[in-house]
């Protein structure tokens, strides 16, 4: 089923552009079976063979991106019961366990809202990430920010292989899949410095 599901996400990119472009990545956002990193490399790929611009296959993906966290995030507004409620009866339809959501909340007290940013570019957590970021109540222009920037690196990384591997975009998914462990732990030390740069500016005002 759902590689059916990918088939025709694929084939709607190939068929309609940009508004396939963005039905993916919208679906993606919050739907944690779809990987973006075959939507993305195939948007590249098809933008590589003329048909899409790619500089706008980034934008269009980037917007879709965010505008698919923002479901879970209003959601996680009503607090964690309500989050506990929602993933219960629709949990399973979404391919989301409550070990990954776990992930999520663990992530981000760990990290706090910068990891809205990074785990956009980590599976499983930039699907559920926005449950936590509502329940905090993180400042909505934050959180948009934060989601944007960070949607809009890992669509330009991706889509950007896809255009310049031209018809060997698919080895993009391996590549991600082969060095995850490797890109999981860079991520965790540029949070870790990101972290403590900002724990030296607010130890430097209160001085």
């Amino acid at each position: 089923m759902i590689s059916s599901v990918i088939d025709w996400l694929v084939n709607l990119i190939e068929v309609i552009g940009y508004p396939g472009v963005a039905i993916a990545m919208f679906i993606e956002s919050f739907f944690a079976p779809i990987p973006s990193e075959i939507i993305l490399p195939f948007s590249g790929f098809v933008a590589f063979g003329g048909s899409l611009n790619i500089y706008i296959v980034i934008v269009v993906a980037t917007v879709a991106a965010y505008l698919g966290t923002l479901p879970f995030y209003f959601i996680g507004r009503w607090g964690n019961e309500f989050v506990m409620e929602f993933l219960k009866k629709y949990g399973k339809y979404l391919f989301i366990s409550q070990d990954d959501l776990q992930k999520g909340f663990d992530a981000f007290e760990k990290y706090g809202g910068g990891i809205v940013f990074f785990g956009r570019l980590i599976p499983i957590v930039r699907t559920v990430i926005s449950f936590p970021a509502g329940v905090a109540r993180m400042n909505f222009a934050q959180f948009s920010i934060y989601t944007l920037v960070g949607a809009g690196i890992w669509s330009s990384i991706l889509a950007s292989a896809g255009f310049f591997l031209g018809d060997r975009w698919d080895m993009v998914s391996v590549y991600v899949e082969r060095y995850e462990n490797v890109i999981l732990i860079l991520l965790l030390v540029v949070v870790a410095v990101y972290i403590g740069w900002n724990s030296r500016k607010v130890l430097r005002k209160s001085n």
